[in-house]
């Protein structure tokens, strides 16, 4: 069995609305509204799952960079992402959420859903404020923390071994990562430049630096994901619980008439 992802932290229960069901009765009742394509697509995407390795992004501002990064994740089978210390609009995006709104509202909500194309939908979002306290949760779990930053000292990111549970952050629009996540974190990571420019948009640095994650996951383990079968039904009972229109009208239905 392989051993539990450290930033897998789905709960044994399928919150839907505002109750809990069970992961099989979710599936059992839900599957009969999915068509044969999606079923599939959903089993095919939970399969290829990983939670060995989770985005992290800190002091962001601009919620279409936040957005980007999570389509990026989602696109390269990344299950999590976490945020740390997000400002203005794009703390805002983030908390409606986690509070389930799955159509954020912002001053400019065409953009916002252009850069995600829903992929918050499909990875699991945490949040936290303080850099330290964030290092603190990641250690416990048995991960480490990289940062990508442009330093002197900074590891190129070809050296860093992605097979271990890594936090990977990219920091804030314009300064970067904190001091105070550089001084918690493990590791700066260097992404190669090699032309004229001196620095990545951050999109694009966690796109790259996510990709890279990804394939040398690959090399080093022939695997990127990284779920046993006991959490890809659970991880597949969230997603079909998602995938279905008016699920929670069905499933509040069903527990009606079986009370």
């Amino acid at each position: 069995m392989l051993p539990v992802p450290p930033f897998f932290d789905l709960p044994d229960a399928v919150r839907v609305g505002d109750a809990v069901y069970p992961p099989e009765t979710v599936l059992s009742l839900l599957d009969p509204y999915l068509t044969d394509e999606r079923r599939q697509r959903l089993a095919a995407v939970v399969a290829r799952r990983a939670f060995g390795v989770v985005p992290v992004l800190e002091g962001l501002v601009d919620p279409g960079n936040v957005n980007a990064v999570l389509r990026s994740a989602e696109g390269l089978g990344f299950g999590a992402a976490h945020v740390v210390g997000l400002e203005a609009e794009a703390a805002e995006m983030v908390a409606q959420v986690l509070d389930g709104d799955e159509e954020p509202t912002l001053s400019d909500r065409r953009a916002t859903r252009r850069a995600s194309q829903g992929a918050h939908k499909w990875v699991e979002l945490r949040a936290w404020t303080d850099p330290a306290d964030y290092v603190r949760h990641v250690h416990a779990c048995g991960g480490k923390v990289a940062v990508t930053a442009l330093r002197d000292d900074a590891l190129p990111i070809a050296e860093w071994d992605f097979s271990q549970p890594t936090a990977l952050v990219v920091g804030n629009e314009h300064a970067g990562a904190s001091d105070a996540m550089l001084k918690a974190a493990d590791a700066a990571l260097l992404l190669p430049l090699d032309g004229f420019v001196q620095s990545y948009n951050v999109s694009v640095a966690a796109a790259l630096s996510l990709y890279h994650a990804r394939e040398d996951r690959l090399r080093r383990t022939g695997h990127h994901a990284d779920l046993d079968a006991d959490r890809q039904r659970l991880l597949l009972a969230h997603y079909t619980a998602r995938a279905v229109p008016l699920a929670a009208a069905l499933l509040a239905e069903h527990s009606r008439r079986a009370g």
